[in-house]
């Protein structure tokens, strides 16, 4: 009895056998009541699918990005749509009439729709061109807008969300010149989904209608051929509803994809068991036994070796939910689940039918016409091993060769077909906007204080002005560029140019306003120069001393003059009194002294040189000068040769009529004398000022000088500014470079209403948070965006030490930034698979051989064939068609490529150890004998099975049932029936080891 023969399961193939119609029946009901309790799959899918994208806890962009929405009110940023509206009669009354209908119904859809960019409608962007050239094309016949969706991207919320603001857009639209499309990263995600779901019918029935043709020519019977599509059928029917239930109660992931997946990889699997159980149950009766023991002998022997294989496929797919990525953890459940029902289908329901088609001479085989040429294959490798082992090397290293070349691709658009709603929004949006317009990455600085000052935006255009350096970087947008280059007036070359300009204005007044009064003070300095030279400071100490002196005698006058008015009034009446006048002689004689006395103050005055330059001093000595000679002076003078001339026999009338006005002159001067004081104390008390501040008399005198050198000086000055604006200006021409040009905003444009207007775009609130919009004309799905982006994290992250942004967190948002850490963790994810699915299917090949070293070289075998695979798939799609394989192909195929492969090679090996117990050599004939044509038959039916996913319109499922077809076959007819038997004989009895043959 084999290593692998189970007298359970022989024992088990009975009691079903034994109650054939019951088990049908219960399996009918089954499938009615999975079927008819729960959902049908394509639903559950459409309703609980995963995202295609990381979550936040995996990608700090896609984290960056909800930062970015919450800082700036625009909340689910990561899940936004782009509204793209395109007309050939431009954006008309009418256009513009439904996008502000569309724009109201946006925003009153509060239950979808977390927020609405109009930027064509808001009234700060209606004068501002730049803004609006950024969302409505050049020749004005296209116009987007963004709209944020409830959920995350690809979740079922994000897609009732999404189906929510296309109805509002077609409802808009309907009936109007203008065309309306949904695009960007959540249409795309959607429209996956749809066209996913909506392949699976025609991917079924291409399938079933292939896989019975290649059943047809291996059994030649009708019957035959149709027992694997009934176990096929039932187990589809059980594995969806089984699947659809769990993942409605959100107990297993699942997704459009792994939806479609699941039903090719049931629908190869269940139709391999059977054809396994088939082709044993005929032998069996070919070698002579009844179709009851043959049945039993049958369940016996190969029900062990399909629980290996479903069990390895099964674990290795339930492996794939340690990925971080859920896209690759949902693939995964569902593939699993059918292959546990499809084993169990086929090991109940498959010996229940067979027993029962048994008794009415159905099922039974016929001759076997491809065992001769199975025989001379096995006779040819044992004969020649190492030429058919280096065919078989060559076939696969060949294939594999073109993996090095592999350029994965991260742009879900590319997966879709063209007719998909969101590829012809793009394309819209690609013939009428630049790409980097549309699919720009975001620079998320979030600092620990208010960024709203001088040095921090300095600060923050250095960090954006390194940024812009780097390759790939076409324009770096925020509150310090608002148009993608630095503020004009914060530039440091623009603020020096205009230092020069205003210096060059300066020096040109100069030369027209002030010179000529410089010239005029030099003219005034030089008149005071030669007065203080003549005028000391002694002089007017004396003058100051001399005024009440002067006005005491002046009072003394008007004393004497009261007196003598009244003597003359008397003689007026008195004739007689003649002869008195005559005798006061004496008296007049005093008084013609005490004027006297005023004629020397006159004669000083006379003779000093500051006096003349003083016009109160002037007035002053000429009064007394008319007191003296022409007034009160010359009129006593008169008087006293008047008495005289009495006594010389002048008449006393016309004496006294002269007396008479002299007085009256005398008096009008003598009452001016307390005026002409205070204004002699007014100029003293100049004086005093200027000594007060340290100017004296001397330093008077050289005033002259002085202001003729500050004129030289000034002459100088204004040379020298007129040479320094022209620096200045060669300066800003030479610094007009972003690189050379500096920053600096004066703290008044801080508050500047158009500033303030800037910095709602682009600085959070509280002024902690700023963003940076960073277009390229990198297409933003291909590596080197990625690359970009990983740069900008660097260059963001070195350039906040030793500046105000110190302590700052830099992150990157966008989605080539999101497909960088989406490829960072599906690369970890691969890794984890490949080791995870390897350790899994060494464990099972281990239990099921009781050995080691056989399990090593058929784990490298199927390694090989899924490379060889890869290779093939990278020269089809890559190299022949230009289309470059979808990121997560190599890790979805690599499960099924390699644990179907270990499958037929446990199936061939298992075989090998009961047939090799006396020669390896005699083994391996009979087993390359017994096997090739089920094994083969497995093989066309498998691949049959996932080839029939290219007829689908989802590029991504296309490579991958391509890739696993084409592994498949590679398994089929090079590694089990070249490559294995040949290492087998090279291996001898040492394939067993540890146990014993």
């Amino acid at each position: 009895m084999s290593h692998q023969y189970s007298p359970a399961f022989e024992r088990a193939g009975r009691f079903v056998a034994k109650r054939a119609k019951l088990v049908i029946l219960a399996w009918i009901a089954v499938g009615i009541l999975v079927n008819t309790a729960w959902p049908q799959l394509e639903r559950v899918a459409n309703e609980h699918s995963v995202s295609p994208l990381p979550t936040g806890e995996v990608s700090p962009a896609l984290a960056s990005m909800k930062e970015m929405g919450k800082a700036f009110g625009r909340p689910g940023i990561d899940n936004a749509v782009i509204v793209v509206m395109h007309s050939d009669k431009g954006f008309d009354a009418d256009a513009q009439a439904r996008y502000t209908a569309l724009i109201e119904r946006l925003r009153g859809n509060r239950e979808y729709v977390t927020f609405v960019q109009d930027q064509l409608g808001d009234p700060r962007m209606r004068n501002n061109p730049v803004a609006r050239r950024q969302v409505l094309s050049a020749d004005g016949t296209t116009w987007y807008t963004l709209a944020g969706l409830a959920g995350d991207l690809g979740t079922p919320l994000a897609q009732r969300a999404y189906r929510s603001v296309d109805d509002l857009v077609q409802q808009t639209f309907a009936g109007s010149a203008t065309t309306a499309n949904i695009t960007g990263a959540a249409g795309t995600v959607t429209d996956m989904g749809n066209a996913a779901l909506g392949d699976l019918p025609k991917i079924g029935a291409v399938t079933v209608v292939v896989i019975g043709l290649i059943l047809l020519l291996v059994f030649r019977s009708w019957f035959t051929a149709m027992l694997p599509l009934l176990v096929m059928g039932m187990s589809l029917l059980i594995a969806r509803g089984v699947i659809a239930g769990l993942a409605d109660r959100g107990l297993v992931p699942v997704s459009s994809v792994s939806a479609g997946l699941m039903m090719a990889v049931l629908m190869g699997a269940s139709v391999n068991y059977t054809v396994f159980l088939v082709s044993r149950y005929h032998e069996r009766i070919r070698a002579g036994e009844t179709p009851p023991d043959a049945l039993a002998h049958a369940c016996g022997s190969m029900t062990r070796v399909i629980l290996a294989t479903a069990a390895t496929v099964a674990i290795a797919n339930v492996a794939q939910l340690t990925a971080r990525l859920a896209f690759l953890a949902a693939a995964g459940p569902a593939v699993s689940m059918g292959v546990i029902v499809a084993f169990f289908v086929v090991t109940t329901m498959l010996p229940a039918t067979l027993s029962l088609a048994a008794k009415h001479g159905l099922g039974l085989p016929g001759s076997d016409r491809a065992g001769a040429y199975w025989h001379r294959m096995g006779v040819t490798i044992v004969r020649h091993p190492w030429p058919v082992f280096g065919i078989a090397a060559v076939i696969l290293l060949a294939a594999a060769s073109f993996v090095p070349f592999m350029r994965p691709s991260f742009d879900m658009s590319r997966v879709l077909p063209e007719s998909a709603q969101s590829n012809q929004g793009m394309r819209m949006l690609n013939a009428h906007f630049p790409t980097n317009s549309t699919m720009p990455q975001y620079l998320l600085i979030q600092a620990n204080s208010d960024l709203r000052t001088p040095r921090a935006l300095a600060d923050l255009d250095q960090l954006a002005e390194r940024v812009s350096q780097l390759e790939g970087v076409g324009k770096v947008v925020g509150i310090t560029r608002p148009d993608g280059n630095k503020l004009t007036q914060a530039t440091l070359a623009w603020q020096i140019g205009y230092m020069g300009t205003q210096i060059d204005k300066t020096s040109g007044q100069v030369n027209t306003d002030l010179r000529p009064q410089l010239d005029r003070m030099s003219k005034l300095a030089d008149v005071m120069s030669a007065m203080t030279n003549e005028l000391g400071d002694g002089d007017l100490s004396r003058l100051q001393q001399m005024m009440p002196q002067m006005l005491s005698m002046a009072k003394e006058v008007e004393s004497q003059l009261d007196r003598y008015q009244s003597l003359i009034s008397q003689m007026g009446t008195v004739a007689g009194m003649v002869d008195q006048l005559a005798r006061m002689g004496p008296s007049v004689e005093a008084t013609f002294s005490a004027l006297d006395a005023g004629a020397s103050l006159s004669q000083t005055l006379t003779e000093s040189p500051f006096c003349p330059v003083q016009p109160d001093c002037v007035k002053l000595r000429d009064q007394l000068v008319e007191l003296r000679d022409k007034g009160p002076l010359s009129s006593a003078e008169s008087l006293r040769e008047s008495v005289r001339a009495v006594t010389g026999g002048k008449t006393v009338t016309a004496l006294l009529g002269d007396m008479n006005n002299q007085f009256k002159q005398i008096r009008g001067l003598l009452a001016k004398l307390p005026e002409m004081q205070r204004k002699f104390e007014r100029i003293s008390g100049y004086f005093q000022q200027l000594r007060g501040l340290g100017v004296d008399m001397d330093s008077v005198k050289t005033m002259g000088t002085r202001i003729r050198d500050l004129n030289t000086q000034l002459e100088d000055t204004v040379r020298s500014m007129g040479e320094a604006a022209v620096t200045l200006q060669g300066i800003s021409k030479n610094s007009s470079s972003t690189a050379a040009s500096g920053f600096s905003v004066p703290g008044a444009m801080l508050q500047n209403p158009g500033f303030k207007d800037l910095s709602a775009a682009f600085l959070q609130d509280d002024g902690r948070t700023a963003m940076y919009l960073i277009q390229s004309p990198l297409n933003p799905y291909g590596p080197e965006a990625m690359r970009l982006s990983r740069d900008m994290q660097r260059v963001g992250n070195e350039a906040t030490p030793n500046t105000a942004l110190a302590g700052a967190t830099v992150s990157v948002g966008g989605f080539p930034a999101i497909n960088a850490d989406l490829k960072k963790a599906y690369d970890s994810d691969l890794r984890e698979i490949i080791g995870v699915t390897l350790f899994i299917i060494f464990v099972v090949m281990c239990l099921l051989l009781r050995s080691v070293v056989a399990p090593l070289y058929l784990l490298g075998t199927v390694v090989l064939t899924y490379v060889a695979s890869l290779g093939v798939g990278v020269l089809v799609f890559q190299v022949l068609l230009g289309q470059q394989l979808d990121w997560a192909v190599p890790a979805m195929t690599f499960v099924l490529v390699v644990a179907v492969g270990a499958d037929y090679n446990m199936l061939f090996i298992s075989r090998l150890r009961e047939e090799s117990a006396r020669s390896m050599r005699v083994g391996i004939i009979r087993t390359v004998r017994q096997t090739g044509s089920v094994i083969t038959s497995a093989g066309l039916v498998f691949a049959a099975s996932l080839l029939g996913m290219m007829v689908g319109s989802v590029n991504q499922m296309v490579q991958m049932g391509f890739i696993i077809g084409v592994g498949i076959l590679l398994d089929t007819f090079v590694v089990r029936t070249l490559m294995v038997p040949t290492l087998a004989q090279a291996f001898g009895k040492l394939s067993w080891w540890p146990s014993k043959a």
